[in-house]
């Protein structure tokens, strides 16, 4: 099995000049953690995930463990704060430039490994050689076809 077959194509993608509260508000319709970030010729460009905009919100301090140094603690509102400045900001401030991607003729095994090593997101970008987007595949997308897999197996056994 290889990245062609199990990959969904066509993926939502957004662009690097779109204000990243406009973006995340789509992301959230769609049920989507994710997005490619690509060009007008629909290359790669990177990625935005609700992860990385949260990095973007939550200040530095707090993330670094030194949230009891300090004689405060922020609330809420602090957080709110940072989230109207982040989400003004573009895509391009925001995005995360290293992606994991592979090749539309890649194994699942290939797939599944990569996944694995690259450990900051679940999802692989398939994109041919010039790093023009073809599709996109989830972590649970591969478990589905292993699953599906052993479907097959036990229904030819019986």
């Amino acid at each position: 099995m290889i990245a062609s077959k199990i990959m969904f194509e066509q993926p939502q993608t957004c662009t690097i000049d779109e204000p990243v509260g406009v973006v995340f508000r789509r992301m959230r319709s769609l049920s989507l953690r994710m997005l490619p970030v690509v060009d007008a010729d629909g290359v790669v460009q990177g990625v935005l995930s609700t992860f990385s905009v949260l990095g973007h919100i939550v200040p530095d301090y707090i993330v670094s463990g030194d949230l009891n140094a300090i004689p405060y603690a922020p609330d809420i509102g602090l957080l709110h704060k940072h989230h109207i400045t982040v989400s003004a900001q573009t895509v391009a401030e925001i995005m995360e430039t290293e992606c994991l991607t592979v090749g539309p003729q890649e194994s699942l095994l290939s797939v599944a490994a990569a996944l694995i090593a690259f450990g900051k997101h679940e999802y692989a970008l398939v994109v041919e050689k010039g790093g023009r987007l073809l599709g996109i595949i989830s972590a649970g997308d591969i478990l589905d076809e292993l699953s599906n897999m052993g479907d097959q197996w036990r229904q030819s056994d019986a």
